[in-house]
């Protein structure tokens, strides 16, 4: 049988994405908080690149960015050549596993109605002029400390938190007029959909810096404010002043409407359902 694993905060919106399109697409499947080492079930994981045991049979969800400066340890990828499949998010890291004999299926991220909290759709004041979830190392400060330098005094109108789940991070997005996407590595980097998408779906505009890989600069082209100079205060200032509520809504639906998880996820279904003589029955 087939079993999402839900091990770990970082990837719950994956595993709740997942889950939601199979079971649109009637693909009978379980979801699961941990997994046995030795039984004969398929376990879905997103944490291949952690330092813990695996199951006997497990298919490996890769989020992380392959094509940076950061160093893997050959185990890595070892794991994922025992995997039974292998999906990732990025065509860039696909081309990177080649390199390593590793055949991988592209499962781009998109949007999911588990992403979007519902309170998001009230008419609430929005006093976070603008957020950055995420953990804060040296390329990232120096992107933020001239926005947190302008905002001294007022620190409630910039939020800047490394530990922000659940009701908290559904509060701040009820709040925030814009989220910073930063890069964290450094080299060819993959955009950070995992944080980008949520935040249109709770509406909240998106400032973001380029990335590497063409597919996921191009498909959100139009969804997200690129910033092309390197004075990240003057870029944001300026989106700020001419803040718009229409955009958000267009957005919103416009990531809703064309860019849906469920149609990524139809393309590589047919690797699922070798795992599952069962589907499930449709409701009449």
């Amino acid at each position: 049988m087939l079993k999402l694993v839900n091990n770990s905060i970082f990837f719950k919106i994956v595993i709740n994405a997942l889950h939601e399109s199979l079971d649109e697409l009637n693909i009978y499947h379980d979801v699961v908080e941990n997994y046995s080492l030795d039984d004969d079930h398929v376990y879905l994981i997103c944490t291949t690149h952690e330092n813990r045991s695996l199951p006997k049979r497990y298919i490996s969800y890769n989020f992380e960015q392959l094509t940076t400066n950061k160093v893997w340890n050959p185990s890595f990828f070892e794991q994922l050549r025992k995997a039974e499949l292998v999906f990732d998010y990025s065509l860039e890291n696909i081309k990177e596993l080649e390199k390593y004999n590793i055949k991988a299926h592209f499962l781009p991220l998109g949007y999911s109605k588990t992403m979007e909290n519902n309170i998001c759709n009230k008419k609430i004041d929005k006093t976070v002029d603008f957020s950055f979830v995420g953990w804060v190392n040296n390329y990232r400060k120096d992107k933020l400390k001239s926005l947190i330098d302008k905002y001294e005094g007022s620190k409630d109108k910039l939020v800047i938190t490394g530990d922000c789940w659940g009701e908290n991070l559904n509060n701040l997005y009820e709040k925030t007029k814009f989220g910073l996407n930063i890069h964290f590595y450094t080299g060819r980097t993959i955009l950070e959909v995992h944080r980008i998408i949520p935040l249109i779906a709770n509406k909240v505009l998106v400032i973001s810096e380029k990335s590497n890989d063409s597919w996921y600069d191009e498909k959100y082209n139009n969804l997200i404010d690129y910033f092309e100079t390197n004075n990240y205060e003057i870029e944001c200032l300026r989106l700020l002043e001419n803040y718009n509520s229409d955009i958000i809504e267009k957005r919103y639906y416009d990531l809703i409407n064309n860019h849906k998880y469920v149609d990524y996820v139809k393309n590589i279904v047919h690797l699922l359902k070798q795992y599952n003589n069962t589907e499930i029955e449709p409701e009449c």
